[in-house]
């Protein structure tokens, strides 16, 4: 990754961080879509350079800046996420492209989604499908089965089911680059992003 923009979270007031995130990352999704659409892959990945988990403690935190990466600026011209984003312009600030600072690249990074299941609902519907019990019984089979994570978040709402999701966010420190690609969220299992 050789070039990035920075997308700075403003806390005005009006709307609150976490909603903000919901929106920005709403049309970073779609962006990153209409991407693949043209060239069949995503060569664009984001980090969170505030990110802070502590597992112990249960916090997590994902910070006011998002990095928007790729390996060429054209990359990032062709995202033309400003576009994307510009109904949202009282509650972002958006740098111009640059090129990654070589000499303050302290580590890299993989940030990937780390899926759960977070609700007794979906796993009766998920069970129904066999089949052999209803959806109640189902229900009340997994009322106390239900799974979260303490990972920082950015809560989302599925565009072609309308349900909400929590897009959980799993940070792994990397000291070498790993090479792969990225999903419509910018987040890989295997692709390493520039830590600086």
């Amino acid at each position: 990754m050789k070039h990035y923009l920075e997308i700075t979270l403003i806390d005005s007031g009006d709307e609150p961080l976490y909603l903000v995130w919901s929106k920005l990352y709403v049309q970073l999704h779609l962006a990153l879509v209409e991407v693949k659409k043209h060239n069949d892959k995503i060569n664009i990945g984001v980090s969170f350079p505030e990110y802070l988990f502590n597992a112990e403690k249960g916090i997590g935190f994902l910070g006011t800046k998002l990095r928007v990466l790729a390996n060429s600026e054209e990359e990032l011209h062709n995202l033309k996420i400003k576009d994307w984003l510009a109904r949202l312009s009282d509650y972002l600030h958006i740098t111009s492209i640059r090129e990654v600072p070589a000499h303050k690249v302290t580590g890299y990074a993989v940030f990937s989604r780390k899926q759960v299941k977070t609700n007794a609902d979906r796993l009766a519907r998920h069970r129904v499908k066999r089949g052999d019990i209803t959806f109640d019984e189902a229900v009340k089979r997994y009322q106390n089965v239900i799974t979260t994570s303490d990972l920082p978040f950015i809560q989302l709402k599925s565009l072609t089911n309308q349900h909400s999701f929590r897009l959980f966010i799993h940070k792994e420190n990397k000291d070498h680059v790993g090479i792969g690609g990225f999903n419509s969220y910018g987040l890989s299992m295997d692709a390493t992003v520039p830590e600086f």
